[in-house]
């Protein structure tokens, strides 16, 4: 039997225990993982908190909740229960600055607790941000801490085999295009519509793409990104079927139109290494099954990831071929092994499997603010 490591969560919402847009939660697998003791959920709404643990009690792994203990504020959790790692599953808005009350980070490696960290890692500019690396950087040396942020395609099977056919063609990635449409039908979450609260959905849906580029191509130039979007106020900015609110309110008619989340995002740019990268989202499907897709070229070859958070496809044309082969990894589960690695590293000590630490998340932070200014700045100018 593993050794029993004592689990937190802080924030009792879809990241920590699914709903909304998909079965992503950690709960379900850390309910695979052995030796795993939940000590603690965190969450200004108890009450939620109360009915996560009461439905995971009645669940398939109720001995692991045997001692959770419902928390209101996250600092009483870590001086109480004394967890060795905290999930922190959080809005945009209410974390990654080293500024209280948003120095959560900050605060849980003082205390020495290990961290895995959902995307994307604040809403605040990443000059503020930045600080904030620069800090824990500092702590996880000192104290040997163990920081995981949850850019989980990094761990998918299919983008391990690309990977894998990039590295054995000759020049790399010359070319990668970057498509995601998400369906807006059902989000009802007025926070998601609100840019202030969100920083947009380049920077809080879109990021795992523009990851995918730098863990695929390398580093962009970010001096060289070109940009332009749909605003929620142009004509070709007006939705249909937009959800409402209890009240029957469309979902983002109290934010103020300046705020509301652009419609569309184009964005071209290129890497250190001279390929060219660029990403189109979309927030324009209906319904609820998304579009994602993600396409490499190089010297005689052709890579598509297809709908990689669900039925996940590469599509493989190979150099000095004319054939397309399909490999299929709809099997694959990469939230289970990203979630495996990170207690793998901290039983072992070894961070050398951890796909995406603090410092190299921030790299794509980096890139999708990046992208939301040059977007802003030509709407201004055009």
């Amino acid at each position: 039997m593993a050794e029993e490591l004592k689990i937190a969560f802080l924030g009792a919402g879809n990241a920590n225990f699914g709903g909304g847009e998909g079965p992503w939660d950690h709960a379900s697998r850390l309910e695979k993982i052995e030796g795993i003791s939940i000590v603690g959920i965190a969450d200004l709404n108890t009450k939620l908190a109360e009915r996560r643990l009461a439905a995971r009690r009645n669940g398939k792994k109720p001995q692991i909740y045997a001692n959770t203990r419902i928390f209101a504020d996250y600092r009483e959790m870590l001086d109480e229960t004394h967890p060795d790692a905290i999930f922190i599953g959080l809005p945009p808005e209410a974390h990654g600055t080293i500024e209280y009350p948003k120095d959560i980070e900050l605060t849980c490696a003082r205390a020495g607790v290990h961290m895995f960290i959902e995307k994307p890692l604040s809403c605040a500019p990443p000059e503020e941000v930045a600080k904030l690396a620069d800090a824990l950087r500092e702590l996880a040396d000192q104290k040997n801490l163990i920081i995981s942020i949850g850019y989980m395609f990094r761990y998918s099977r299919a983008v391990s085999k690309m990977k894998e056919i990039i590295a054995e063609t000759p020049g790399g990635v010359r070319v990668v295009i970057a498509r995601y449409n998400c369906a807006y039908s059902e989000i009802a979450s007025k926070v998601w519509w609100d840019i202030r609260r969100t920083a947009g959905p380049i920077v809080e849906q879109a990021t795992h793409f523009c990851d995918l580029t730098r863990y695929l191509a390398g580093e962009p130039d970010l001096s060289t990104i070109f940009a332009t979007e749909i605003k929620a106020d142009e004509p070709a900015g007006q939705l249909c079927d937009m959800p409402v609110d209890e009240g029957g309110k469309i979902i983002d008619a109290d934010i103020p139109i300046e705020f509301r989340i652009p419609r569309a995002t184009a964005a071209i740019w290129r890497f250190a290494n001279g390929a060219i990268g660029s990403l189109n989202h979309g927030v324009l499907l209906h319904r609820k099954k998304y579009l994602a897709e993600l396409e490499i070229w190089c010297d005689g070859v052709r890579i598509l990831l297809d709908d990689p958070y669900g039925k996940c496809h590469l599509h493989i044309r190979r150099s000095h071929s004319d054939e397309t082969e399909t490999l299929d990894f709809s099997d694959d589960d990469p939230y289970l092994t990203e979630d495996k690695v990170f207690i793998d590293a901290i039983r072992t000590g070894d961070s050398s499997s951890i796909r995406c630490n603090y410092d190299d998340a921030f790299g794509t932070y980096q890139l999708t603010w990046a992208i939301r200014r040059a977007a802003e700045r030509h709407s201004k100018t055009s």
